[in-house]
């Protein structure tokens, strides 16, 4: 039986007691997706951000934002799950991100944007056919994501920007590609506040 597997980093961060961190699921029980049969179809629209290692991210960050003009969009502290961070974008309005700098070299990695969530289904399932291991899986709300490594343990991403960029980074929830599609796009809407999930209804009553 094929199962997503955890490097020791990040079963580290689920004894953290960080409850937002994926899931571990059983892959096989996508077997009998349809989705399998369309896997062969998909493809990728390019490399769209980096993650690098940095020995002190904040301030690599600000080297980017003086010599590169990037903004500064995210970032965590040396003691949240995934360690110190720092997130730069300059079109923070089209990409949540382009660069991602972790003291933490096992977050180092390059990231792939699809399309569409089919697209990153499709991406899923032949991984999984093809027996790589998946890293994890999450959800960043700005995107859905699922890693894994190349032959030479180089970590990739390969994710879908759901749309909301109002999310600061880095944040994790759990996720499972193998899910119908309509269960994945309600956790979109489901995290969108009230006030705009109103604001949407009434815009689709008139």
């Amino acid at each position: 039986m094929t199962q997503q597997t955890l490097d020791p980093h990040f079963k580290t961060m689920q004894r953290t007691g960080v409850t937002d961190q994926p899931d571990i699921f059983d892959v096989d029980q996508a077997a009998g997706n349809p989705l399998k049969q369309a896997s062969a179809g998909c493809r990728n629209t390019g490399i769209h951000h980096v993650g690098l290692r940095a020995t002190n991210p904040a301030a690599s960050a600000e080297f980017y934002r003086d010599v590169l003009g990037v903004e500064i969009v995210g970032g965590s502290a040396p003691d949240h799950p995934l360690g110190a961070s720092a997130f730069l974008s300059s079109r923070r309005h089209e990409e949540s991100h382009e660069i991602a700098l972790f003291a933490n070299p096992a977050f180092a990695h390059i990231a792939f944007k699809v399309s569409s969530l089919a697209e990153l289904r499709s991406f899923y399932v032949r991984a999984v056919t093809r027996n790589i291991a998946i890293r994890f899986a999450a959800n960043h709300r700005v995107s859905f994501a699922f890693y894994f490594a190349d032959p030479d343990g180089n970590t990739i991403e390969v994710y879908w920007p759901t749309g909301d960029l109002s999310w600061r980074q880095p944040h994790m929830a759990p996720l499972d590609p193998s899910q119908p599609e309509e269960a994945l796009l309600e956790k979109i809407t489901a995290a969108r506040p009230q006030a705009l999930r109103d604001a949407d209804r009434t815009a689709a009553a008139l």
